[in-house]
C-alpha cells in the first residue's frame, strides 16, 4: 500500500475514533441529566479502544516517516548542488589545462614514445626534476650555438626554431640584434620575440649584408 493510501486510511480510523468520543460524551451528558453514570461505565465509555489506538500510532508513524522522508530529500538535494558546484569547478580547471595542452608544440612519433614511457613509469618527482633538467639543457645549448653561430643583423628575415612554444615556427625580422640574444618583430605580434640567435634560422638577408 502507498503512503497516499495508508494516509487516507489512517485519517478515515481519526475520524472514526473522534466520532466515537463525540458519541461517548453525548451519551455521558444524557446520563449525568438522568442519573449519576456509574464509574465503571464512566471510565468505560471515555476509554479508547484497541482500534483506535492504533489508528492513533499509524498516524503519528505516518506523520514521522514523512518528516523524515522530506529531511531526507533536502538532504540529498543540499548534497546535490554540492556536488553540481565541485563539478563545475574542476570542469574550469581542466579546461584551463586543456587550453594551456593546445597551445604546446606537437611531438614526432619518436619523441612522443619517449615521453609516454617517461609519463608512464616515472613518478610525478621525478618528471619534475627531468623537465627542468631538459630546460637547463635546452637553454645551455642555445646559448653554445648563439656563441657558435654568426651576428644576426637587423632586417634578416628569420624562422624562429626555439624559445616559447607558440612563436616556433613563425617567420618574422631581426629588429635587434646582440652577440648571443636578438629581437624578431613578427607580423600581428605586439611585442618583439626575444631569442637566442641561435633560436633562429637564417631565411633571407638583410639589404645591407646584401649590399
Amino acid at each position: 500500500m502507498d503512503m497516499d493510501k495508508t494516509n487516507n486510511v489512517n485519517i478515515s480510523a481519526i475520524d472514526r475514533a473522534l466520532a466515537a468520543a463525540k458519541a461517548r460524551k453525548a451519551a455521558k451528558e444524557e446520563f449525568s441529566d438522568a442519573a449519576p453514570m456509574p464509574r465503571k461505565a464512566e471510565k468505560t465509555m471515555t476509554k479508547p479502544d484497541a482500534a483506535e489506538k492504533a489508528a492513533v500510532k499509524a498516524l503519528k508513524d505516518a506523520q514521522k516517516a514523512n518528516k523524515k522522508a522530506e529531511r531526507d530529500a533536502e538532504r540529498a538535494r543540499r548534497k546535490m548542488e554540492k556536488s553540481t558546484v565541485q563539478a563545475a569547478k574542476k570542469t574550469a580547471h581542466m579546461k584551463k589545462v586543456e587550453r594551456a595542452l593546445s597551445k604546446l608544440p606537437s611531438l614526432n612519433e619518436a619523441t612522443q614514445l619517449i615521453f609516454n614511457e617517461a609519463t608512464c613509469n616515472i613518478s610525478g618527482q621525478q618528471l619534475d626534476a627531468l623537465a627542468q633538467n631538459i630546460l637547463h639543457h635546452n637553454r645551455m645549448m642555445a646559448t653554445v650555438n648563439a656563441m657558435k653561430s654568426n651576428m644576426l643583423r637587423i632586417g634578416d628575415m628569420v624562422r624562429i626554431t626555439g624559445g616559447e612554444p607558440k612563436f616556433i615556427g613563425m617567420v618574422g625580422t631581426v629588429a635587434k640584434s646582440r652577440q648571443l640574444r636578438a629581437k624578431i618583430q613578427i607580423e600581428g605580434v605586439e611585442k618583439l620575440v626575444y631569442i637566442f640567435t641561435g633560436q633562429a634560422e637564417l631565411l633571407e638577408l638583410s639589404a645591407s649584408a646584401v649590399g
